[in-house]
Protein backbone atom coordinates (compact mmCIF):
# COMPACT_ATOMS: atom_id res chain seq x y z
CA UNK A 1 0.00 0.00 0.00
CA UNK A 2 2.80 2.37 0.89
CA UNK A 3 4.56 1.73 -2.42
CA UNK A 4 1.31 2.40 -4.24
CA UNK A 5 0.86 5.73 -2.46
CA UNK A 6 4.44 6.74 -3.21
CA UNK A 7 3.99 5.81 -6.86
CA UNK A 8 0.73 7.77 -6.95
CA UNK A 9 2.37 10.85 -5.49
CA UNK A 10 5.22 10.63 -7.99
CA UNK A 11 2.73 10.27 -10.84
CA UNK A 12 0.80 13.32 -9.68
CA UNK A 13 3.99 15.36 -9.43
CA UNK A 14 5.08 14.27 -12.92
CA UNK A 15 1.68 15.18 -14.37
CA UNK A 16 1.81 18.61 -12.72
CA UNK A 17 5.31 19.24 -14.13
CA UNK A 18 4.16 18.18 -17.61
CA UNK A 19 1.06 20.33 -17.28
CA UNK A 20 3.03 23.45 -16.32
CA UNK A 21 5.66 22.79 -19.00
CA UNK A 22 2.95 22.55 -21.66
CA UNK A 23 1.42 25.81 -20.39
CA UNK A 24 4.82 27.51 -20.64
CA UNK A 25 5.33 26.24 -24.20
CA UNK A 26 1.90 27.49 -25.24
CA UNK A 27 2.62 30.85 -23.61
CA UNK A 28 5.87 31.23 -25.57
CA UNK A 29 4.18 30.35 -28.86
CA UNK A 30 1.32 32.79 -28.29
CA UNK A 31 3.86 35.44 -27.26
CA UNK A 32 5.78 34.85 -30.50
CA UNK A 33 2.60 35.31 -32.54
CA UNK A 34 1.77 38.55 -30.76
CA UNK A 35 5.35 39.79 -31.25
CA UNK A 36 5.21 38.95 -34.96
CA UNK A 37 1.75 40.45 -35.48
CA UNK A 38 2.76 43.83 -33.99
CA UNK A 39 6.46 43.97 -34.84
CA UNK A 40 7.46 44.17 -31.17
CA UNK A 41 11.19 44.27 -30.36
CA UNK A 42 10.70 41.72 -27.58
CA UNK A 43 8.35 38.82 -27.04
CA UNK A 44 5.61 39.86 -24.60
CA UNK A 45 5.00 38.04 -21.38
CA UNK A 46 2.17 35.51 -21.62
CA UNK A 47 0.52 33.60 -18.79
CA UNK A 48 -1.98 30.83 -19.52
CA UNK A 49 -4.50 30.49 -16.70
CA UNK A 50 -6.58 27.57 -15.58
CA UNK A 51 -5.61 24.19 -14.13
CA UNK A 52 -5.18 21.58 -15.35
CA UNK A 53 -3.83 22.98 -18.58
CA UNK A 54 -3.68 19.70 -20.52
CA UNK A 55 -7.46 19.30 -20.48
CA UNK A 56 -7.69 22.71 -22.14
CA UNK A 57 -5.21 21.56 -24.78
CA UNK A 58 -7.37 18.56 -25.63
CA UNK A 59 -10.44 20.72 -26.26
CA UNK A 60 -8.52 23.63 -27.80
CA UNK A 61 -10.41 25.98 -25.48
CA UNK A 62 -8.52 28.06 -22.92
CA UNK A 63 -10.14 29.81 -19.98
CA UNK A 64 -7.85 32.81 -19.67
CA UNK A 65 -4.65 34.16 -21.19
CA UNK A 66 -2.87 37.26 -19.86
CA UNK A 67 -0.48 39.25 -22.06
CA UNK A 68 1.95 41.89 -20.81
CA UNK A 69 3.85 44.28 -23.12
CA UNK A 70 6.42 46.62 -21.60
CA UNK A 71 6.26 49.24 -24.38
CA UNK A 72 4.73 49.69 -27.82
CA UNK A 73 3.66 52.41 -30.22
CA UNK A 74 0.14 53.21 -31.42
CA UNK A 75 -0.37 55.89 -34.10
CA UNK A 76 2.85 57.62 -33.11
CA UNK A 77 2.09 57.55 -29.37
CA UNK A 78 4.44 55.60 -27.13
CA UNK A 79 2.58 53.41 -24.64
CA UNK A 80 3.91 51.59 -21.60
CA UNK A 81 2.79 48.73 -19.38
CA UNK A 82 0.13 47.29 -21.70
CA UNK A 83 -1.84 44.61 -19.86
CA UNK A 84 -4.49 42.50 -21.57
CA UNK A 85 -6.66 39.57 -20.47
CA UNK A 86 -8.24 37.29 -23.07
CA UNK A 87 -11.05 34.87 -22.33
CA UNK A 88 -12.80 32.32 -24.49
CA UNK A 89 -9.53 31.57 -26.28
CA UNK A 90 -9.35 28.93 -29.00
CA UNK A 91 -6.05 27.47 -30.21
CA UNK A 92 -5.32 24.14 -31.93
CA UNK A 93 -3.20 21.43 -30.32
CA UNK A 94 -0.47 21.87 -32.94
CA UNK A 95 0.03 25.40 -31.58
CA UNK A 96 2.21 23.84 -28.87
CA UNK A 97 4.69 22.76 -31.53
CA UNK A 98 4.51 25.95 -33.60
CA UNK A 99 3.30 23.97 -36.59
CA UNK A 100 -0.10 25.55 -37.22
CA UNK A 101 -0.48 28.82 -39.14
CA UNK A 102 -4.13 29.12 -38.10
CA UNK A 103 -5.21 32.00 -35.90
CA UNK A 104 -5.34 31.99 -32.14
CA UNK A 105 -8.70 33.59 -31.40
CA UNK A 106 -10.34 35.07 -28.30
CA UNK A 107 -14.00 35.87 -27.78
CA UNK A 108 -13.39 38.74 -25.35
CA UNK A 109 -10.53 40.93 -24.16
CA UNK A 110 -10.00 43.67 -21.62
CA UNK A 111 -6.88 45.71 -21.03
CA UNK A 112 -5.14 48.83 -19.84
CA UNK A 113 -2.16 50.89 -20.98
CA UNK A 114 -0.21 53.86 -19.68
CA UNK A 115 0.26 57.05 -21.72
CA UNK A 116 3.23 58.80 -20.06
CA UNK A 117 2.72 62.50 -19.40
CA UNK A 118 5.62 63.23 -21.74
CA UNK A 119 3.35 62.15 -24.61
CA UNK A 120 0.81 64.78 -23.54
CA UNK A 121 3.38 67.44 -22.64
CA UNK A 122 4.92 67.49 -26.12
CA UNK A 123 1.57 68.60 -27.57
CA UNK A 124 1.36 71.67 -25.32
CA UNK A 125 2.90 75.12 -25.90
CA UNK A 126 6.25 75.75 -24.25
CA UNK A 127 5.95 77.04 -20.71
CA UNK A 128 2.92 74.88 -19.89
CA UNK A 129 3.33 71.99 -17.46
CA UNK A 130 0.97 69.34 -16.17
CA UNK A 131 0.75 67.02 -13.17
CA UNK A 132 -1.67 64.65 -11.47
CA UNK A 133 -3.55 66.17 -8.53
CA UNK A 134 -6.27 64.36 -6.55
CA UNK A 135 -7.32 62.27 -9.52
CA UNK A 136 -7.37 65.22 -11.91
CA UNK A 137 -4.88 66.57 -14.43
CA UNK A 138 -3.73 70.05 -13.40
CA UNK A 139 -2.26 72.30 -16.10
CA UNK A 140 -0.37 75.47 -15.25
CA UNK A 141 2.08 77.89 -16.84
CA UNK A 142 2.61 81.06 -18.82
CA UNK A 143 3.31 81.70 -22.48
CA UNK A 144 3.66 84.93 -24.51
CA UNK A 145 0.09 84.29 -25.67
CA UNK A 146 -1.54 83.87 -22.27
CA UNK A 147 -1.52 81.96 -18.98
CA UNK A 148 -3.03 78.67 -17.94
CA UNK A 149 -4.19 77.49 -14.52
CA UNK A 150 -6.93 74.91 -14.86
CA UNK A 151 -7.91 71.26 -14.80
CA UNK A 152 -7.83 69.41 -18.11
CA UNK A 153 -11.03 67.79 -19.27
CA UNK A 154 -10.39 64.28 -20.62
CA UNK A 155 -12.66 62.19 -22.78
CA UNK A 156 -12.77 59.31 -25.23
CA UNK A 157 -13.58 59.92 -28.88
CA UNK A 158 -13.65 57.67 -31.93
CA UNK A 159 -10.08 58.69 -32.76
CA UNK A 160 -8.49 58.74 -29.31
CA UNK A 161 -8.24 60.61 -26.01
CA UNK A 162 -9.49 64.20 -26.13
CA UNK A 163 -7.79 66.83 -23.96
CA UNK A 164 -9.40 70.25 -23.37
CA UNK A 165 -7.72 72.97 -21.32
CA UNK A 166 -9.09 76.43 -20.49
CA UNK A 167 -6.71 79.39 -20.91
CA UNK A 168 -6.87 82.96 -19.57
CA UNK A 169 -5.24 86.16 -20.75
CA UNK A 170 -5.45 88.85 -23.38
CA UNK A 171 -4.54 86.50 -26.23
CA UNK A 172 -6.60 83.56 -25.02
CA UNK A 173 -8.29 83.28 -28.42
CA UNK A 174 -4.93 82.56 -30.06
CA UNK A 175 -3.78 80.16 -27.38
CA UNK A 176 -7.00 78.16 -27.00
CA UNK A 177 -6.73 76.08 -30.21
CA UNK A 178 -3.38 74.75 -29.04
CA UNK A 179 -4.93 73.57 -25.76
CA UNK A 180 -7.57 71.32 -27.28
CA UNK A 181 -6.31 68.22 -29.06
CA UNK A 182 -6.73 64.47 -29.41
CA UNK A 183 -4.09 61.91 -28.51
CA UNK A 184 -4.58 59.40 -31.36
CA UNK A 185 -4.95 56.13 -29.44
CA UNK A 186 -8.45 55.08 -30.41
CA UNK A 187 -7.11 51.54 -30.71
CA UNK A 188 -4.31 49.92 -28.74
CA UNK A 189 -2.11 46.99 -29.76
CA UNK A 190 -3.79 43.57 -29.35
CA UNK A 191 -6.90 44.82 -31.16
CA UNK A 192 -8.15 46.67 -28.08
CA UNK A 193 -10.48 49.66 -28.50
CA UNK A 194 -10.15 52.45 -25.91
CA UNK A 195 -13.25 52.85 -23.73
CA UNK A 196 -12.08 55.04 -20.83
CA UNK A 197 -9.31 57.17 -19.35
CA UNK A 198 -8.22 58.16 -15.84
CA UNK A 199 -5.40 60.13 -14.26
CA UNK A 200 -2.54 58.37 -12.45
CA UNK A 201 0.75 59.58 -11.01
CA UNK A 202 2.85 58.37 -13.96
CA UNK A 203 0.45 59.24 -16.76
CA UNK A 204 -2.98 58.60 -18.21
CA UNK A 205 -4.34 55.09 -17.78
CA UNK A 206 -6.58 54.07 -20.64
CA UNK A 207 -9.00 51.15 -20.42
CA UNK A 208 -9.89 49.13 -23.48
CA UNK A 209 -11.92 46.13 -24.65
CA UNK A 210 -11.94 43.83 -27.63
CA UNK A 211 -14.12 41.13 -29.18
CA UNK A 212 -13.39 38.29 -31.59
CA UNK A 213 -9.65 38.94 -31.50
CA UNK A 214 -7.37 36.89 -33.78
CA UNK A 215 -3.57 36.56 -33.84
CA UNK A 216 -1.61 35.15 -36.75
CA UNK A 217 2.02 35.28 -37.75
CA UNK A 218 2.74 38.45 -39.74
Amino acid sequence: MRKFLIALVILVVVLIVIDRAAAAIAGREIGSRVQSAYGLPQRPGVSVGGFPFLTQVVTGQYRQIDVSIAAAGADGVQLRDIQARFTGVHAPLSLLFGQNPASVTAAHATGTALIPYSQVQRRLPRGITLAAHDGSLRVTGKTPLGSVASTARLGVTRTGISVQITATGVLVGTLAPRLSFVIPVGQLPLHLTVTGVRVASAGLIVAATGHDVAFTHA
